[in-house]
């Protein structure tokens, strides 16, 4: 991965937030498979005038999930159909009722072929900049844990306007949750309805709008996410059920999730939101 290296988290967030697509182009130079998928999307992309045809070129529906995040659904065939053809406004579309917002954005970008999305230069060149741009932040995390969710948070923050939304995405999640203190692996094992209540008491959404404000959080996170790494599995979470000398007591942070859980005092009425109270 071309770019800063043998630096600590924050100076190496500071560089890359800064200058991002300096970086990612330098990286890509260094990626031949994604060079060549680029390569081909670039070449092909204006011959590509409908949903099916899309859905039948592997290789340049690769890129174009790839620059929306969504590479990992390139399986979920049925699912790309409807997003790149329904009506996204839609309340009965499938992209307005998953709840997703990498789902909501690609099908407001991809449903409307009329003209196709591909048909101007700079449809184009907006896919192959968002497919580097995230292709550059997959691998950021060999060079240090949390960075990509870290860069991802950055660019995405000021586009948060509900709490719905930073649900519906697993990385902008751990950062928001992580920076709030909260406990990441117990927060993860609750429903999205007791998610929804925890965040609506704590995450003041106007922050996303205050750039200082995403930074701290981005930040934050990195340190958090350094610490839990160099410290290794922290007391009171499921994982320090496997760490020698681990408190697995009723008054630890486990306890509180399980309803046969006594406690120090015998109740049992201490029920999962508390943990967050």
């Amino acid at each position: 991965m071309s770019g800063v290296t043998g630096l600590q988290p924050i100076p190496l967030y500071l560089s890359y937030a800064g200058q991002e697509t300096k970086y990612a182009n330098a990286s890509l130079k260094t990626n031949p498979l994604s060079s060549a998928e680029l390569a081909y999307f670039t070449k092909v992309a204006p011959s590509i005038t409908t949903p099916a045809a899309l859905l039948k070129d592997y290789k340049a529906l690769s890129v174009v999930l790839g620059a929306f995040g969504m590479q990992d659904s390139i399986g979920q065939t049925a699912i790309i159909q409807k997003l790149l053809t329904q009506d996204p406004t839609s309340k009965t579309s499938l992209a307005q009722t998953i709840g997703n917002t990498k789902f909501l954005l690609f099908a407001k970008a991809m449903s409307n072929w009329n003209p196709p999305p591909f048909s101007t230069a700079s449809g184009v060149a907006q896919i192959a900049a968002s497919f580097t741009t995230n292709v550059f932040e997959k691998t950021a995390d060999t060079q240090s844990p949390g960075l990509a969710a870290a860069l991802q948070f950055t660019r995405q923050a000021s586009t948060l306007t509900s709490v719905a939304a930073v649900q519906s995405d697993p990385n902008l999640l751990n950062v928001v949750v992580t920076t709030l203190g909260l406990p990441l692996q117990n927060f993860q094992e609750l429903d999205f309805d007791q998610q929804t209540k925890i965040l609506q008491g704590k995450l003041n959404l106007s922050d996303f709008q205050n750039p200082a404000k995403v930074k701290q959080y981005a930040e934050q996170y990195l340190v958090s996410q350094q610490s839990t790494a160099d410290a290794g599995p922290a007391s009171g979470t499921v994982a320090s059920l496997f760490d020698d000398g681990a408190d697995t007591s009723g008054d630890s942070v486990l306890s509180l999730l399980d309803p046969t859980s006594s406690g120090s005092s015998g109740s049992t009425s201490a029920n999962t939101l508390s943990l967050f109270a």
